[in-house]
């Protein structure tokens, strides 16, 4: 299921259930950690970020609500799933409003916890993902920036830079661009080529001018 792999954190006085849970989770790719009471998994949780946290809501020292609006506060992607013994409507809407992904009343199927872990897996994933995207776009303007720096056209409106010169960039980006990413004119051919084709990807460099570029990159190779 998982691309990388998640982080998990088992909380539960049920020492016959901890076992159980971990090896259910294990299966599934998660890297687990176990712990017996609340009290012990909010100091826990103080030192380490979990991406997912299954709790039992009445514990003793400390109870799931407890360890959820921790480490809520603390981490607020962690999603935690809290498991009860003692459900009820109002515990349920408790554990909603402290922000829980979802809640499971004993006595449970295994099934049941696979499903939710499961769909809390995605959520956590698609959340790196979307991460992720939002890094390269982020990247991608740093990039069109140097580029427009470069070109001397950053802050000038389109009718005052007119259309870019092909030329310039192909015979002199790559030069500004080692000194000033690189630090000398001998970077990595295939990490520029990467960039290059990141830009050209996101519609920032057009197939003429990715062409070019590449074709000067090879000419400065050894």
């Amino acid at each position: 299921m998982n691309a990388l792999k998640l982080k998990s954190l088992i909380v539960d006085d049920d020492k016959k259930l901890l076992p159980v849970l971990k090896s259910l989770l294990m299966e599934e790719g998660h890297e687990v950690t176990t712990c017996d009471d609340g009290a012990t998994a909010i100091q826990i949780c103080r030192r380490e970020k979990y991406d997912l946290i299954i709790t039992d809501l009445m514990m003793p020292g400390a109870s799931g609500l407890d360890v959820l609006k921790e480490s809520r506060k603390l981490f607020p992607e962690t999603l935690v799933i809290l498991i009860t013994g003692f459900a009820s409507l109002e515990t349920a809407i408790q554990a909603i409003r402290a922000g829980a992904y979802d809640y499971i009343a004993k006595p449970f199927k295994l099934d049941e916890i696979k499903i939710v872990t499961k769909n809390a897996g995605e959520k956590i994933l698609l959340v790196r993902e979307n991460r992720r995207l939002l890094q390269e776009l982020q990247e991608a303007y740093q990039e069109l920036h140097l580029l427009k720096r470069i070109m001397g056209t950053e802050g000038k409106q389109p009718e005052e830079s007119g259309k870019p010169n092909r030329s310039f960039i192909a015979g002199n980006l790559l030069t500004h661009y080692y000194v000033e990413r690189q630090g000398a004119a001998t970077a990595p051919f295939l990490a520029d080529l990467e960039r290059m084709t990141t830009l050209r990807e996101k519609g920032f460099l057009s197939e003429e001018e990715f062409n070019l570029c590449k074709a000067k990159l090879l000419k400065h190779l050894p």
